[in-house]
């Protein structure tokens, strides 16, 4: 695939390295000082771009996508923080016919842990006396907080657990019973840590992922990337992440 990459912080680096070693090419890097042209530019006339990753910045993401709809250019978008508008933006794409992948979390061990908090919370809908937070850590330098992930495994506990109807985030004061406070921390160059913790009077269970470094987030980017040449229109990443053709394939 031709690939063009938005955003080359190092996020934008490792994307490139992973989409390398599945043997893409990297037609074009975008970046703020050299931004996406427009689509009846003369970029898209003479490059063929087979899509583009988006890991820039949420304040980029509707002009990123309004422009690779437009030229019927396939995107996936890897930043988050974009969720005010999120509507807009998804509108947008499918009113031009356009395909765009999003998620939250583009690591394959991610969307594998989202699996399991999701049965595990099956398990305890039924055992009350359990309650349940959210934590997360990330590097100094994310912008979003809570994170993307945290946000995605709270609605997750939301949708499984009849005695929880609302996320509290940031956790700051008291929490009512029916809530599920999401506390975040920044420290260091930490690549994401998120743990649920169920705890009741007897004994707690905690259930943890920590990314080690960047590269699950990049491979999976990619493969997002390869799943634009199947799919077309809106999907959300752990929509597809389980179908046996990409296992196989990745």
């Amino acid at each position: 695939m031709d690939i063009a990459l938005i955003g080359y912080g190092s996020m934008g680096r490792e994307v490139e390295s992973a989409a390398r070693q599945r043997g893409h090419h990297i037609a074009a890097i975008f970046t703020s000082h050299s931004p996406l042209p427009e689509p009846n530019s003369g970029f898209f006339q003479t490059n063929s771009i087979d899509c583009c990753i988006d890991v820039s910045t949420a304040s980029a993401v509707r002009s990123n996508t309004r422009i690779c709809s437009n030229a019927g250019i396939p995107i996936v978008v890897g930043t988050t923080g974009w969720q005010n508008e999120r509507q807009e933006i998804l509108d947008l794409i499918r009113n031009n016919n356009g395909t765009l992948i999003y998620g939250n979390n583009f690591s394959v061990g991610a969307q594998i842990f989202f699996s399991i908090i999701r049965t595990a919370a099956q398990l305890m809908n039924n055992f009350t006396d359990y309650d349940v937070a959210l934590h997360e850590i990330h590097h100094v330098k994310k912008k979003d907080s809570p994170s993307g992930t945290a946000l995605s495994l709270a609605q997750i506990l939301v949708a499984q657990l009849d005695r929880k109807t609302s996320v509290k985030a940031p956790a700051a004061g008291e929490l009512m019973p029916h809530e599920i406070g999401v506390s975040s921390a920044r420290v260091g160059n930490v690549s994401g840590t998120h743990s649920v913790l169920f705890r009741s009077p007897a004994d707690e269970i905690e259930l943890v992922h920590r990314a080690h470094n960047r590269s699950g987030f990049a491979a999976g980017a990619v493969l997002a990337a390869e799943m634009t040449q199947r799919y077309t229109g809106v999907h959300v990443f752990d929509e597809l992440i389980f179908q046996q053709s990409f296992i196989h394939h990745s």
